[in-house]
């Protein structure tokens, strides 16, 4: 059997699978399906062009029928909740500044270092995430062809944050004619209801072709009051007659009505608490505040933020789309692409939380005889709701041709700029609450609440303008055939800009904080790649990228892969390869943000309280981030073996190995990390503390903030945590070990196709530091680092009709963690279990040719609920267990070809 041979059967089996709808997996193929038998194209991961696809470099396609087929409404939807996505990824989330935002992270890495690309070429990084990572909700569902996900070191061709890997976003082309297509989506739960609009229209000649698409698309907010596990509780599940905030609460914070009574040293609840609980919704009396102050019976008043706020934002997002190519003559091409998003999201947060820094003798909430201060939910002003508007700009032009008998050449300019605009309203201005103090103004008057609120506005841009340039060619000749060289460079400007408004710059905002910065670099890069096929059944591919960044220096990239075929239908590869990832410029620049980060304060619980490991509380604690301006680059190894094997004409098998390693990773420091710091007693890192009280009568200065803040040193006191002031720096690290098996069967009977796949990923280690730059630690197995995801999806076909079945798992994993506190570090004990998952998605479709192809379906069809911790609460976790937060969610497509 000759090598066409293989990629014909390979070719036969896309063909059958054409309809699969997983379809977090396309069918395997080893060759495009778009192509000629025994024509060259580009494939992911190289830009040398091939015949065959299934080469060194392992890579996995998901078509745009497999997307639809399977219901995922966006490219978020399908990327995150494919296998590879190991441990879930950030997805729309009201109570974030990043709201709008969903992200793909390849083998639980981080979505920092998966480079996701469009057509080959480099999407920036959102603004709002700092340019970390590629906002996924700006990649408009209408233009994409296919999605090529390759799991293998990508610096030497892509250079920085292809350390996991890299997703290429295949984008429609050549289409003819006018497709008109429409859905809805229904869930049986509360919000989340969808609905989308798409137009793609094409025309093309043996000169020329234009593809023109608009795409619309909305998804309704979640809210938490409508999901039991989100909605406020409380119990006094100890039976000793008070409700301890935190330990027997759910959605409530202490940012109720509490003061610090300097005449007793203690908290307490405001003496308006009880008519405020009476009168005002949210307010829930008054609870024990142990697990906020420490023992010695203070007191908060509640409120019941959970009841207000929404957990998922909503999505509203309309997309035009323009690619073309005109063919000026034999030898010279011009193609163009052009992408204008507007993404607008809504997400709502419970009334302003903020200090009241100064309470004077007399005022009703002052049960003391000095002035005080204490912590209050500014309701006269009502919910925080953000609006945030996402703007995406992208442009390429270019030239390619040919010369000689076998030189390609290509230039391209590529522009792209990545707009965030974030309005927040009613929030707190503390200007304007010490003028009602000093007016003696109501708060809740006209002129008491025109004073008190304050809107506030950030505006986020990246900019970048890449200049690439580059030939293939071949030249000289081995015993497979002739040797196959590409070189080529770029040019790349990116600037970043953050614009916030003049009171929060200034601190006046409650529950908002942050500067003004910008920043810009310059990046020159120089690549080439060879590929030796020293026999017709061995290729040894090599590749080199080098780039000078202008802010911090040099990285050189080299992999080298093996491709071997020792009978016709097996195939037998290998790689290594470097990898780096740049600091981004909001890392290297960004002014301090504010956030409500979580974390479990085992040190306050540990020392001041007395609970063990298992009872403390995740609490939420104010945090200030900055940046970093002496970062360096981090550095990657990334090692892949596979076999595919053809073992019949309609059977494939895959199995893939990776392990991938991290020096000089860029580590956040987290308020947890801080938290463990002072378990063990040891300074935290520069630039970063924990502001604790002081305990006895002593308490923190009114402000209640840390007097030396942003310094690096001990917490100020050994009390429960008031502020947190947190950066990143080098010097985590992260080492991943993972293995893919993927089956795929096709089967031709008289009464139809069908057409089986299955593919399972697991992590076999996932060894990263508990304590930033600590010990490593393998935690996989631990809770929401699961070790296997599976997905087997069944296809029949026939006659116009289909019927697709897709099953999407998610492995168990420990409920909850202990801490063990060693010498040096910290090491984590998994504890009791969490429930696996398993998601049964069904969709039956009617293609009646000329009258349209109908669609109806069901995502998690048994209504399958957020798995159990212990057969108890479920567990939270909307970045792995989205579906199951949703429910069930019935939908309808309807498309026409005109």
């Amino acid at each position: 059997m000759t090598n066409k041979t293989m990629i014909a059967k390979a070719v036969k089996v896309a063909l059958y699978s054409g309809l699969a709808a997983s379809l977090s997996v396309g069918a395997p193929a080893f060759a495009a399906d778009d192509s000629e038998e025994g024509e060259k194209i580009v494939v992911t991961g190289s830009r040398i062009k091939r015949t065959d696809i299934e080469g060194a470099t392992p890579v996995i396609s998901i078509t745009a029928e497999d997307m639809e087929n399977a219901g995922r409404l966006t490219v978020a939807d399908a990327l995150r909740n494919a296998t590879f996505n190991s441990f879930g990824s950030f997805n729309e989330q009201s109570g974030s500044s990043a709201q709008s935002q969903a992200t793909i992270s390849l083998l639980g890495a981080g979505a920092n270092r998966t480079l996701v690309l469009l057509d080959g070429k480099r999407i920036p990084g959102s603004p709002t995430l700092g340019g970390t990572a590629v906002n996924l909700n700006t990649i408009p569902m209408a233009m994409v062809e296919r999605i090529d996900v390759m799991k293998d070191a990508g610096s030497a061709v892509y250079g920085s944050d292809a350390i996991a890997g890299v997703i290429n976003i295949i984008t429609k082309k050549n289409f003819d004619g006018v497709n008109i297509s429409a859905g809805i989506g229904r869930p049986n739960k509360e919000g989340a209801d969808s609905e989308e609009f798409s137009i793609v229209a094409g025309a093309s000649s043996d000169r020329g072709n234009i593809t023109v698409a608009f795409d619309h698309q909305v998804v309704d907010a979640v809210f938490d009051k409508d999901r039991p596990y989100t909605a406020a509780a409380l119990n006094d599940d100890n039976g000793d007659g008070t409700i301890q905030a935190y330990f027997e609460t759910q959605g409530v914070s202490f940012y109720g009505a509490t003061v610090y009574n300097p005449d007793t040293g203690l908290y307490q609840a405001s003496p308006l608490c009880d008519s405020l609980t009476a009168s005002v919704p949210g307010f829930v009396g008054v609870l024990g505040g142990d697990a906020v102050f420490g023992p010695g019976g203070h007191e908060i008043c509640g409120y019941a933020y959970a009841n207000i706020s929404a957990n998922k934002a909503s999505i509203n997002r309309n997309s035009v789309f323009v690619n073309g190519e005109y063919n000026v003559n034999d030898n010279l091409d011009f193609f163009t692409r052009m992408m204008f998003v507007h993404n607008r999201s809504f997400g709502r947060y419970a009334p302003p939380a903020a200090a009241f820094p100064f309470i004077p003798v007399g005022n009703p909430n002052n049960p003391s005889t000095q002035d005080t201060y204490g912590y209050f939910r500014w309701y006269q002003l009502g919910p925080r709701d953000n609006n945030v508007d996402d703007y995406a700009q992208d442009y390429l032009a270019g030239f390619r041709g040919t010369f000689g008998e076998t030189a390609e050449w290509e230039v391209a300019y590529h522009y792209n700029q990545a707009d965030f605009k974030s309005v927040g309203n009613t929030y707190l201005s503390f200007s304007g609450l010490y003028t009602n103090l000093y007016l003696n103004e109501p708060f809740d008057s006209e002129a008491g609440l025109g004073a008190l609120g304050a809107t506030t506005l950030q505006e986020d841009r990246n900019t970048m303008h890449q200049i690439t340039a580059g030939v293939g060619f071949e030249a000289g000749e081995l015993s497979g055939g002739p040797i196959a060289f590409y070189v080529g460079g770029e040019l790349i400007e990116q600037r970043y800009q953050s614009l916030v408004d003049k009171q929060s710059e200034a601190g006046w905002v409650g529950g908002s904080a942050g500067n003004s910065s910008g920043r810009s670099r310059d990046i020159r890069a120089y690549y080439a790649e060879a590929a030796f096929p020293f026999m017709d059944n061995l290729e040894v591919n090599l590749a080199v990228r080098y780039d000078d960044y202008s802010d911090f220096g040099t990285e050189t990239s080299p992999k080298v892969s093996v491709r071997y075929q020792p009978i016709d239908d097996l195939v037998i590869r290998a790689s290594w390869g470097e990898g780096f990832r740049a600091p981004t410029l909001a890392e290297l620049s960004a002014a301090d943000a504010f956030s409500a980060e979580s974390a479990i304060d085992y040190f306050n619980c540990f020392n001041n309280i007395g609970s063990t490991a298992a009872d403390c509380p995740t609490q939420q604690f104010d945090t200030t981030v900055q940046s970093n301006a002496n970062l360096g680059a981090e550095t990657s190894d990334f090692i892949n073996f596979g076999i595919v094997y053809n073992i019949m004409d309609n059977l494939t098998v895959r199995f893939d190995y990776a392990d991938v390693s991290i020096d000089g990773a860029i580590g956040y420091v987290s308020v947890q990390d801080l938290v463990y710091m002072d378990l063990l007693g040891i300074d935290s890192p520069a630039g970063t503390v924990l502001c604790r009280a002081l305990q006895g009568t002593e308490q923190l200065d009114t402000t209640g903030l840390c007097a030396t803040s942003g310094s690096n040193g001990s917490s100020q006191g050994t009390g429960a945590i008031r502020d947190a002031f947190t950066n990143s720096l080098n010097g985590s690290a992260l080492e991943i070990r993972n293995v893919d098996l993927e089956l795929d069967y096709s089967l031709e009977t008289s009464f139809g196709m069908w057409n089986f796949n299955w593919i399972t990923s697991r992590i076999l280690d996932f060894k990263n530091d508990v304590v930033f730059s600590g010990p490593l630690q393998d935690t996989v197995g631990f809770a929401g680092l699961p070790e296997t995801r599976s997905q087997f999806t069944t296809v029949w076909s026939n006659e116009g009709h289909a019927v697709a079945w897709n099953m999407d798992y998610i492995a168990s994993t420990a409920g909850a963690e202990d801490v063990e506190v060693l010498p040096n570090s910290v090491r984590l004990i998994p504890t009791g279990s969490t429930d696996s998952l398993l998601i049964h998605n069904l969709s039956y479709t009617y293609n009646s040719g000329d009258y349209g192809r109908y669609t109806i379906g069901a995502r998690n069809v048994t209504d399958e609920g957020l798995p159990n911790t212990d057969g108890n609460a479920p567990v939270f976790d909307t970045n792995l267990y989205t579906p199951a937060h949703l429910g069930r969610t019935v939908y309808l497509n309807v498309s026409f070809d005109l």
